[in-house]
């Protein structure tokens, strides 16, 4: 059984250039983060200087780990939590067919299970850039949520 360690958020790649290379260079960058989350894990994406408590409303998008070597974007105009899935293997789920069928209730704008981290990359850049209108992938902020495991008891007392 794992639960869920917070590391502190990170920033992406910094760059002068705000062209299309920017993002491209970011979405190469997220990619390569996706890639290290192990099962269960959690990355949080969305607009670096927005702290839990300052607002609800807010772009945002959210990659889990599944197993089986899927992940599941969830993209949202409010914060999201960790939702709380009955298993990680989600071997009968449709793949790369975006789902708007209110599965989680904090998850506004739908839902998408792949096995691409390039697509994952991708699609949350356009997200920000195209639907949040963020002028440079330099706003954007990362926080990582890994699972831990519970240490093995040796048993009752």
């Amino acid at each position: 059984m794992a639960i869920p360690d917070r590391h502190d958020t990170e920033h992406g790649p910094s760059s002068p250039d705000i062209g299309p290379s920017a993002w491209l260079g970011a979405a190469a960058w997220l990619e390569e983060r996706i890639c290290g989350v192990p099962v269960a894990g959690v990355l949080d994406v969305g607009p670096h200087h927005v702290c839990v408590g300052d607002s609800y409303d807010v772009h945002c998008a959210q990659i889990q780990r599944l197993a089986g070597g899927r992940l599941l974007l969830r993209l949202s105009t409010m914060l999201m939590i960790i939702p709380l899935l009955d298993s990680y293997a989600a071997p009968d789920t449709e793949l790369n067919r975006w789902h708007h069928d209110d599965l989680f209730e904090d998850c506004t704008h739908g839902y998408l299970v792949t096995e691409s981290a390039s697509v994952i990359a991708d699609l949350v850049m356009a997200w920000f850039r195209d639907r949040g209108g963020f002028s440079s992938p330099d706003e954007l902020g990362y926080c990582t949520t890994t699972p831990k495991r519970l240490p093995h008891g040796g048993g009752m007392p």
